[in-house]
């Protein structure tokens, strides 16, 4: 009987070992969606670019080649969100939060930490 029930576990559990080793929740194994140039605003014309890139790691940037970049971090995707940390060299940190609300749009909150408390800035961004 003992017998029984570990080969009947088996049977259960070894088909588990193979799911969910496949698809690509972003961060350091890409970013999905998010790869590549956003354009970033505030109600008005471009401010800024951010520019999310394949290995886990973003600029924002006043160009849209990525050229003069103004802050940095790292992400990680869950579901429809980008978040992580940010560098803003000789300023602070901080973190992001993007959320993509269609194929070509996200909202982003930058938030940053030299503020007391934290400040947010909202932008809308549009897929270059």
């Amino acid at each position: 009987m003992r017998k029984l029930f570990g080969l009947a576990l088996l049977v259960l559990v070894l088909p588990l070992a193979f799911c969910g080793c496949g698809g690509d929740s972003g961060g350091g194994g890409g970013g999905g969606d998010f790869v590549g140039t956003w354009a970033l605003s505030q109600g008005g014309g471009t401010a800024w670019y951010i520019l999310f890139n394949e290995d886990g790691s973003w600029v924002i940037s006043d160009t849209a080649d990525g050229s003069a970049v103004r802050v940095f971090g790292t992400y990680t995707v869950s579901g429809d969100t980008a978040s992580g940390p940010m560098t803003n060299p000789g300023v602070g940190t901080g973190e992001i939060e993007a959320v993509l609300t269609s194929d070509t749009t996200l909202s982003l909150d930058f938030v940053e930490f030299w503020h007391s408390p934290p400040k947010h800035v909202p932008y809308n961004g549009t897929k270059l």
